[in-house]
């Protein structure tokens, strides 16, 4: 008796370990093509890194990995998308801090949960911040740009390519760090605020790195950069003028919730291997920005320091979206 007792113990360890294992194989088989989905229009610089990202994903992965634009209300759209569909692996979502930090923040009703509703894959990339002013303005550095709001306060007004973006909040940080009331002005894009800041329409503007360096010095002047280190040899960084702020937006993976984690670690680091790839790198760097990829935990921290910096700031500002 003793003897059959203690064969079926073996038996039933082996069929949990069997068990475990199968269903650990099965957890990482992602079947069909596998979809990016970046909700923006083709032809951004998320849209433009998403299909860099795929070609090189599918020989890693083994199958077809394609991309799909779910553009429209500033991203919501796509992201809503996602949101319901099978947490298998076989859908992504390319996101930044306006879908994960910013918007519910500002939106009374928002159709998803970033924190239930995802998990993180991985980060791919992130970008500075840019204040410009004319290039035919006098102002040549943050000191002189101080100098000259504090005699002309009712000038403290600045702009950026949307109400509710982090250029918008950043723009906001400057100022309380400089001791200035600044006014935030709304465009409907960065191409809108190039001709703005280009005509005399608007003393300084805030945007990203890669919308504005092109223009650099030739149409607009840009005083400072937002991150660690400089990203021209002429410009400053903010805390190098003084100003003790910092801040990069940045563009990241997650998946839907309950994606089993043996599958978000196989696609993370099939993303950490396409990132670091040299012509997928040197692409991000041409657009100006900087391939910095983390896998699932990394980008899971990078969220919640960034959701710490950012409250503060946006509740401050009293901005609601409607």
């Amino acid at each position: 008796m003793k003897f059959t007792l203690k064969r079926w113990r073996f038996c039933s360890v082996l069929l949990v370990l069997f068990t475990l294992f199968a269903g650990q194989c099965l957890a990482q088989d992602i079947k069909g093509p596998i979809k990016i989905v970046v909700p923006y229009p083709a032809g951004g610089g998320s849209d433009i890194v998403a299909r860099l990202c795929a070609d090189k994903m599918k020989d890693t992965l083994g199958q077809p990995v394609i991309v799909e634009n779910k553009p429209g209300a500033g991203g919501r759209v796509g992201t809503e998308y996602v949101k319901g569909l099978p947490a298998d692996g076989s859908a992504m979502l390319v996101v930044n801090p306006a879908l994960f930090v910013v918007n519910p923040l500002v939106f009374s009703k928002l159709s998803y949960d970033p924190e239930k509703d995802f998990e993180p894959v991985a980060q791919i990339m992130t970008y500075q911040f840019v204040l410009s002013v004319p290039a035919t303005s006098p102002i040549k550095d943050i000191k002189g740009l101080i100098e000259w709001l504090k005699k002309n306060p009712k000038e403290a007004n600045f702009g950026s390519p949307a109400a509710g973006s982090l250029p918008h909040f950043f723009g906001l940080l400057v100022g309380k760090a400089a001791g200035i009331e600044m006014v935030h002005a709304s465009y409907n894009g960065s191409a809108p605020l190039l001709t703005a800041l280009m005509g005399n329409q608007i003393p300084m503007g805030i945007d990203t790195f890669e919308s504005e360096s092109a223009h650099h010095p030739d149409k607009i002047r840009i005083l400072a950069t937002s991150g660690t280190s400089r990203k021209l040899p002429d410009v400053p960084t903010f805390k190098e003028q003084g100003l003790d702020i910092e801040g990069v937006g940045w563009n990241g993976i997650v998946v839907p919730a309950k994606t089993p984690k043996a599958i978000i670690d196989k696609l993370s680091a099939a993303f950490v291997k396409a990132i670091k790839s040299p012509d997928v790198s040197e692409k991000i760097k041409q657009m100006g920005s900087d391939p910095i990829v983390t896998d699932s935990q990394g980008f899971a921290a990078v969220i919640k320091q960034d959701r710490e910096k950012w409250t503060p700031v946006v509740q401050a500002s009293g901005f609601k979206a409607e």
